[in-house]
């Protein structure tokens, strides 16, 4: 009976956001800190409740694939914050754009020649080279580049969760902290885990942290697998 449960798309749908419920309990009372996301408890609850069960992630994923479906509308929705602040970022788009096309070709660039020289392990390297867009972007990218989408996805969360943490405190100490750099930066460095920071933030945060994520994912889609 429970291994016939265990076999339904439906049951691991119900366990990732079960899952993420706990992991947001958690967060909240954390004070809302920014190393304890609730995507972070959450897929440590996840990868417990497989390994104790022992499903292999194929079976899982029949669940979660529910849940991808459902990831293109929630990206949609961050056009209501943009909507209210395009006025100003009409007035910045050549600027806007430079910054999203030099702030990508940085994080690349030095996140694959230290993956290569530490590593050198090819498909490593290019599995990080898409760390920095959201994972469903960084996963076809990866499959397109030779990579391994599976690392790749982790190496997206990791970017995630360490870009939303440090990136607010780190630009407050440089007293560059305006929601035009802030939101920026983690849209940028951080996706959509670094977006879900800049929401907390406030709305001005959030509307540049999504055009930059946007963006971003956009530009690596198309020049990634064309470099590798």
């Amino acid at each position: 009976m429970l291994s016939d449960l265990l076999e339904l798309p439906s049951t691991w749908l119900m366990v990732t956001l079960g899952a993420y419920l706990v992991g947001l309990k958690l967060y909240q009372r954390s004070n809302n800190s920014p190393w304890l996301p609730p995507v972070m408890s959450g897929f440590f609850i996840v990868i417990s409740i497989l390994w104790l069960t022992g499903t292999p992630y194929s079976t899982y994923n029949q669940g979660g694939q529910l849940l991808s479906f459902f990831l293109g509308p929630v990206v949609v929705g961050l056009a209501i914050p943009l909507f209210y602040h395009f006025h100003n970022m009409r007035k910045q788009l050549l600027r806007l754009l430079l910054a999203i096309i030099l702030g990508s070709a940085t994080t690349v660039t030095i996140a694959v020649a230290l993956t290569h020289y530490w590593i050198g392990i090819d498909s490593i390297t290019l599995s990080m080279a898409s760390k920095s867009v959201t994972t469903p972007v960084a996963v076809a990218i990866t499959e397109q580049t030779n990579g391994l989408p599976a690392l790749a996805a982790a190496f997206v969360m990791v970017t995630g969760i360490i870009g939303a943490a440090i990136i607010p405190a780190l630009l407050n100490w440089l007293k560059l902290d305006s929601p035009q750099v802030t939101g920026m930066s983690l849209g940028i460095c951080a996706h959509a885990v670094g977006t879900s920071r800049a929401l907390e933030l406030g709305q001005e945060y959030a509307a540049y942290s999504a055009m930059a994520m946007t963006l971003t994912a956009a530009l690596h889609a198309i020049v990634l697998p064309w470099l590798f």
